[in-house]
C-alpha cells in the first residue's frame, strides 16, 4: 500500500490510556474497561466525539477540488486507476479520514478547507503479489515448500476476493503443489504446500493432532497483560460465498478455540505488539479472541470496532514462524518469515502518537 499522506494520524481512541486486558467473554470488538473514552455519554447524556487529529506536515487542504464527492476524489487520487465501486470499497474499509475523522461515505461533498487521508492500494505492489517470487521461498526440497504469503493475496480460489490466488502461483512452478491450510487473504506469512499426495496426508495429519506450532506476530490496540491463555467456544453466525462470520457461543456445533498470548513490545501509548501461538485452528480465532479481551487486530473492520489509533491498510496480523515435523526425514522444522514493510510503518506509526 502506498499513503497518500493528506494529514496525520488517526484519531485516538480515547482520552486515557488503554486499559491491560479485557474481560475475557466480552464479545468481539468490546473495548477494555477503562476510562470514560472521550465519546462515551457525559453525565447529562451527551455524547462527545473523539477528539480529531491535527493535520501532519503533509497534509492536504481541498482547494480546486471542492465541490466533488469523496468518491470521485479517491478516485482522481488514484490517477484514473480506481473505478467508483473501488473507491466506494476502499471509503468502506476505514481508509479515509477528513478533518481528523473517519469518513465512510463517498457521497460526501467535499468543501474548501477540507483536509484528508487516506491510503490507497499501489498498483505496482498489486502486481508484484500476482507473479510468484523466488525470494519468498523459505523452504524448498522433494516433498514440500514453504511461502512467505504477502498480505492481500488469497490462498485459495474463492476465499472472498477475486483476482490472482496463491494455489495459481505456486502450481505455476510446482504443478503437484497443494496447500496443507490456509490463512486469511489479509494476513501475511508462512503457508505449507505438499508436493505429493504421502506428504500432504502426513501434514494434514499433523494439523489434525496438533503437532504444529504456529506463532503469529500482530498488532493491537491497548496493551494487553504480560501474558495468558484465553478459550472459548465458537459457533457459526453466518456463512455464504467466500464469507463465514463466528463468534464465542454454545450449543450444537460448537467448537473449542484456545489462544495464547505474549507481550512483545508497549508500541507508542495506544497499541502494542503481541505473540500469538494459537492452540487449536478455528476459523478467524486470533481475531475474534483478541477483540474479546479488548484489543482487537489494528485495521481489524470486521471485529474491531473502528477506533484505530493510526491508519493501516489491512488488518495486522503475520504468520511469522512455523514448526512442523517433515513428513519423510522426520526432522522437526522450524521456519520463519521476516516481517512485511507495512507491518513496520504500521509501529513506526503508532510510536509516533
Amino acid at each position: 500500500m502506498t499513503r497518500i499522506k493528506k494529514g496525520a494520524s488517526a484519531p485516538r481512541p480515547s482520552a486515557a490510556r488503554p486499559a491491560r486486558g479485557g474481560k475475557p467473554g466480552a464479545k468481539p470488538g468490546a473495548p477494555a474497561m477503562a476510562a470514560r473514552p472521550t465519546n462515551a455519554p457525559t453525565p447529562g447524556g451527551k455524547r462527545r466525539a473523539p477528539p480529531p487529529r491535527k493535520p501532519g506536515p503533509n497534509a492536504h487542504t481541498i482547494k480546486h477540488e471542492a465541490g466533488v464527492t469523496l468518491a470521485k476524489f479517491v478516485v482522481m487520487e488514484s490517477g484514473g486507476e480506481m473505478s467508483g465501486r473501488e473507491a466506494k470499497r476502499l471509503l468502506e474499509s476505514s481508509q479515509c479520514f477528513v478533518n481528523g475523522r473517519l469518513e465512510t461515505f463517498g457521497s460526501r461533498v467535499l468543501e474548501a478547507g477540507d483536509v484528508v487521508e487516506l491510503v490507497l492500494p499501489e498498483r505496482q505492489i498489486q502486481k508484484r503479489r500476482q507473479a510468484f517470487d523466488r525470494d519468498r521461498v523459505v523452504y524448498d526440497d522433494a516433498d514440500l515448500i514453504v511461502y512467505d504469503k504477502p498480505a492481500n493475496l488469497q490462498v485459495v480460489p474463492g476465499d472472498g476476493k477475486k483476482g490472482a490466488n496463491l494455489v495459481a502461483l505456486i502450481k505455476e512452478a510446482y504443478p503437484s503443489a497443494e496447500p496443507v491450510h490456509r490463512i486469511d487473504a489479509d494476513t501475511s506469512g508462512l503457508v505449507i504446500f505438499a508436493k505429493n499426495a504421502t506428504a500432504l496426508q502426513a501434514l494434514e495429519d499433523a494439523f489434525k493432532e496438533h503437532t504444529v506450532e504456529k506463532r503469529y506476530l500482530a498488532l493491537v490496540r491497548g496493551q494487553p497483560r504480560p501474558e495468558g491463555t484465553h478459550k472459548s467456544y465458537f459457533v457459526k453466525l453466518a456463512a455464504g460465498t467466500g464469507f463465514e462470520r463466528w463468534e464465542s457461543g454454545s450449543g450444537e456445533g460448537a467448537k473449542e478455540a484456545i489462544t495464547r498470548w505474549k507481550l512483545v513490545e508497549k508500541v507508542g501509548f495506544w497499541g502494542a505488539l503481541v505473540e500469538v501461538r494459537p492452540e487449536t485452528g478455528r476459523h478467524h480465532q486470533i481475531r475474534i479472541h483478541m477483540a474479546e479481551l479488548g484489543h482487537p487486530l489494528l485495521g481489524d473492520t470486521r471485529y474491531g470496532d473502528r477506533r484505530d489509533p493510526v491508519t493501516v491498510p489491512r488488518h495486522m496480523l503475520h504468520a511469522a514462524e512455523i514448526e512442523v515435523t517433515h513428513p519423510t526425514t522426520g526432522k522437526r522444522l522450524r521456519l520463519s518469515a521476516r516481517i512485511p514493510e507495512d507491518f513496520k510503518a504500521a509501529i513506526e506509526s503508532l510510536r509516533r502518537q
